[in-house]
């Protein structure tokens, strides 16, 4: 049942309230008060939910004029209509009741129809008012809102045909992380006093709204001198000073009216695509919309009008770039690019396409084409032998709230029978500062289903230690542009090397994107990077050509292997690897990860390992131990390590539950590195190759 308005009757006789109350009950919900200061309290009881009240001028304690003027003194209470009844003919009664802030008068005695019209219709009234006033003004900012500033705009343009006009439109950079850092009330702020200092700068030259969330537009006569970058910078500058978020940056598109024929909207849309156009370029605060911008804007179009014929079709299609070990270890992995072959155009511009279809929502269709393209060829790698190989792909926003990831990944690595470490997932920096709290949940589940979590483009822009320390991940990739700047300075004054140290204390390896000199892999070598990634090493390609190149590998490896057999005996392979465990199925699993890398022996008491330390000796590479194991016997397996760590720098990694404490107490022992149970091969195995590489470094 649909609620009953409220009205307020403030009369001292008996008799006329109980009158007023049986004309309107019916209709009305009633409140009764015998006094001004009784309503009063009624008032504020109940401001939110009064419709409309009616008010005596002669009453005792409180008359109406004083409670009209206490009434319309209060902001919260001035919008209530209010109807003065009084039995004076007097026409100085109604005149002053009017000047005091009634909305209309009535007489005594009262009519029925009289009263209950002037009700019905002074409501009908206030609440048009109010739907007109919610339509006209943004009820953040106060000034016009987007609906009423696009009507208004159109009825000045055929008012004046004769004049030029300019639509400027803003767009806050990153506003998203003053939310974040601040919290809302401090991006609300900011908002508001955006809108002041807009609606003083064209107070009586123009128009001003607020479009969308943290996105202004204002339509003024048109300027002949250019606008430039200090003038906006300056707007900038005087935005960032009203609020303690004082690193904001402003963006501004012009577009200036010539052909009236355009909808109004079209024109904001192409100023604020002009304002997102020069976003990340430093220094750069203002553009105008030009025959450039509409060209690619109407190529953005054309693109959005084939999307999804172009994905049935398969003209995306996915290349490879691959990742290299900087300890001269073979090809390891490789990152999946998407392509964009179309019949007419040709190959497109990842550059382009990637950030609209980002904007339209598009790009999660199209990272599930990738995605599964991925999957299916880490499976026929394996069916050819040249496994295990893994590729990383890349995760947007989009994905993260549209999709359940863990569900969607899961699903198609078991589709393609393949564990899930093997398909790394390359999440962005800047994805992860958008929602932090949301981000961390949905990687700790991706994590604790087996997933290699890789953060993308670190050091493009807003990387934080906090960032580090919080977000759970497994592999570092240092963004392209932020290597360059690092290599044009001197080794001791960069920072590098720093976030390299940091990254490996917090377990993580790091991989450096956009290597294109020898002389950048060389420093990168020095400061002990793990992985790069870039054209020096290889471009992109077609997923035949880098099959064809872990073909070589493979060849090659063989013949190594071969010829290593006419010097020596083949039984005696020059590496070993020792598991000292006694559980079976981890050491068939250790046995299929480092097949191609070594002999893996396996002792299961202290009588067995001391076999295989006085069989392999200096040839056993690193001793792989679970803590377990390690502790039973007053530690005399544990005891058996040292003994090879001391005698011949032979590397030891502690194997235990996956939780911090397990961790920190096998670091203490002594232990090189630790990795929990159960392992995921690629983490295990990148950490048994770089304890194994130091070790030998040891002993020369």
């Amino acid at each position: 049942m649909k609620a009953r308005k409220k009205i307020l009757i403030v009369e001292d006789n008996r008799l006329n309230r109980e009158l007023l109350c049986v004309i309107l009950e019916q209709d009305y919900e009633i409140l009764e008060a015998e006094n001004g200061l009784e309503a009063l309290k009624l008032l504020e009881e109940n401001k939110d939910k009064l419709s409309l009240i009616l008010l005596d001028i002669v009453m005792p304690v409180m008359d109406g004029y004083t409670f009209l003027g206490i009434m319309r003194e209060n902001e919260e209470y001035s919008a209530i209509p209010v109807i003065v009844v009084t039995q004076s003919e007097d026409d100085t009664d109604e005149v002053t009741a009017l000047s005091r802030g009634a909305t209309d008068f009535v007489m005594k005695p009262y009519n029925a129809q009289v009263i209950r019209h002037r009700v019905e219709s002074i409501i009908r009234l206030r609440e048009t008012a109010s739907m007109m006033n919610l339509f006209q003004y943004d009820r953040l900012t106060g000034i016009y809102s987007k609906e009423y500033f696009y009507q208004c705009a159109r009825e000045l343009l055929t008012d004046n045909p004769d004049k030029e006009y300019d639509i400027i439109c803003s767009d806050f950079e990153n506003f998203k992380l003053v939310n974040d850092m601040y919290g809302v009330k401090v991006g609300d702020r900011l908002l508001r006093k955006t809108a002041e200092l807009l609606l003083r700068a064209i107070y009586g030259k123009g128009l001003c709204a607020r479009l969308d969330s943290d996105q202004f537009v204002c339509m003024m006569v048109h300027r002949e001198e250019p606008y430039s970058d200090d003038m906006f910078q300056r707007i900038t500058d005087s935005v960032n000073r009203q609020t303690i978020a004082s690193n904001v940056s402003i963006k501004w598109g012009i577009y200036v009216v010539r052909d009236r024929k355009t909808e109004i909207e079209q024109m904001c849309a192409w100023a604020l695509e002009t304002a997102r156009s020069i976003k990340g370029r430093y220094g750069k605060y203002v553009a105008y919309y030009d025959d450039e911008m509409r060209s690619r804007l109407l190529h953005e179009q054309e693109i959005t009008a084939c999307m999804e014929q172009a994905l049935a079709e398969r003209q995306f299609h996915v290349w490879l770039q691959p990742k290299y070990r900087l300890d001269g270890s073979p090809l390891a992995d490789a990152e999946a690019l998407v392509r964009w072959f179309h019949p007419e155009w040709g190959m497109q511009s990842p550059g382009v396409f990637i950030p609209l279809f980002e904007r339209n929502g598009f790009i999660t269709k199209l990272d599930l084409f990738v995605w599964e393209e991925a999957c299916r060829m880490i499976r026929d790698f394996d069916a050819q032998g040249l496994g295990p190989f893994n590729i990383s792909v890349n995760v947007s926003r989009a994905d993260i709230y549209n999709l359940d990831l863990l569900e969607t990944l899961t699903g198609l690595v078991k589709k393609y029978g393949i564990a899930p470490e093997r398909l790394h997932i390359e999440i962005t920096e800047s994805v992860i500062t958008e929602n932090m709290e949301m981000i961390i949940h949905t990687v700790k589940k991706l994590r604790k289903n087996g997933f290699v979590i890789e953060m993308d483009d670190f050091g493009s822009g807003y990387s934080s230690l906090n960032m580090l320390n919080r977000m759970p991940m497994d592999i570092l990739k240092l963004d392209m542009q932020f290597i360059r700047s690092e290599m044009e300075k001197p080794a001791r004054q960069g920072i590098l090397r720093y976030i390299i140290g940091l990254a490996h204390w917090l377990k993580l390896d790091v991989v450096a994107e956009g290597v294109e000199t020898k002389s950048q892999m060389e420093r990168l070598k020095n400061l002990d990077c793990d992985y790069i990634q870039g054209y020096y090493m290889a471009k992109p390609m077609e997923p035949a050509d880098l099959e064809g190149l872990l073909q070589k590998q493979k060849d090659a490896a063989g013949k190594k292997r071969k010829s290593s057999g006419t010097r020596r005996n083949e039984k005696e392979p020059e590496r070993v690897l020792l598991l000292i465990d006694e559980d079976k199925t981890i050491f068939q699993r250790i046995r299929d990860i480092f097949q191609d890398d070594y002999q893996v022996e396996e002792a299961s008491d202290e009588d067995g390992t001391v076999t295989k330390l006085a069989l392999y000796g200096d040839r056993i590479d690193v001793i792989l131990l679970t803590v377990s194991l390690a502790k039973q016997n007053q530690n005399a397996l544990w005891n058996l390590a040292v003994r090879e760590k001391k005698v011949w720098n032979t590397p030891v990694i502690l194997l235990g539950e996956s939780d911090a404490v397990s961790e920190e107490e096998a670091l203490l022992m002594g232990a090189d590195d630790f990795e929990g149970l159960p392992c995921r091969d690629q983490s295990l195995k990148m950490r048994v190759l770089k304890a194994a590489e130091k070790g030998r470094a040891s002993r020369q």
